[in-house]
């Protein structure tokens, strides 16, 4: 059963056109045969029932089959947003086929943004960062030309990576770790910890000036099943 997770987030400095700004984030979609396709269906339609004004995705669309990037694809293809539909890349992207992936997204008019931002029409910096796992993050190209001082909306897949612009006004939305997938205490720190995202789990961190939200996202590698750990789609509401 996927949870639909609602957040407020004060964002200093934010734009008087973007002040209560909504946005809903799908991650870690994993389709396979480890993750029901059904699940799948229904996190795009309670994204899609949200009329959110953006809609992020922040990477893992497949785990590790190339006959899966196009359906999962076209299975994204209802999102629409008036401020865009925007995406970046995962480890697991990255191990299957970085280019194709990208391709395949890009064929249903969503924005893929490997190291590059864009600023919104209410005025709002959107900055995607590509994988760390596969080396491909470059931080310093992500932020070339946003000012320091406006506030940032950063999609980053490993939550890790936050350390790494921690002094900016952002609010960071990862995933990657799907919640451990099987909570259990000791057994999911270390496992956490074997994916590189330290000890960024679930929920809310604050990092320095930035303010970060891991979603447990929704699909499974590994294992077929979740324990102790919903499936979840996340919405956000900007405030000044």
């Amino acid at each position: 059963m996927i949870q639909y997770t609602k957040h407020d987030v004060t964002l200093p400095g934010l734009p008087a056109a973007a002040s209560g700004m909504r946005l809903v984030q799908l991650t870690d979609l994993h389709r396979s045969s480890f993750t029901r396709e059904s699940l799948l269906h229904e996190s795009v339609q309670l994204a899609s029932k949200a009329a959110a004004d953006l809609i992020v995705l922040t990477g893992d669309y497949v785990s590790d089959k190339e006959h899966d990037i196009e359906p999962v694809a076209k299975l994204l293809s209802p999102l629409r947003a008036p401020l865009g539909v925007y995406a970046i890349l995962g480890n697991h992207d990255h191990h299957t086929s970085g280019a194709k992936v990208t391709h395949a997204l890009e064929k249903q008019g969503i924005v893929v943004l490997r190291n590059q931002s864009v600023q919104l029409s209410n005025g709002v910096w959107l900055v995607g960062l590509d994988d760390d796992r596969y080396k491909h993050t470059d931080v310093a190209r992500s932020f070339k030309g946003v000012p320091e001082a406006e506030p940032v909306i950063v999609l980053a897949h490993n939550p890790a990576l936050v350390e790494r612009f921690s002094e900016r006004n952002c609010l960071t939305l990862s995933g990657h770790t799907h919640g451990g997938q099987i909570h259990l205490p000791i057994l999911t720190a270390r496992e956490l910890r074997r994916i590189g995202a330290k000890h960024y789990r679930h929920g809310w961190y604050h990092v320095g000036a930035a303010q970060m939200y891991v979603c447990r996202g929704l699909g499974n590698v590994g294992l077929p099943i979740r324990m102790f750990c919903n499936p979840e789609v996340a919405e956000f509401k900007l405030l000044p």
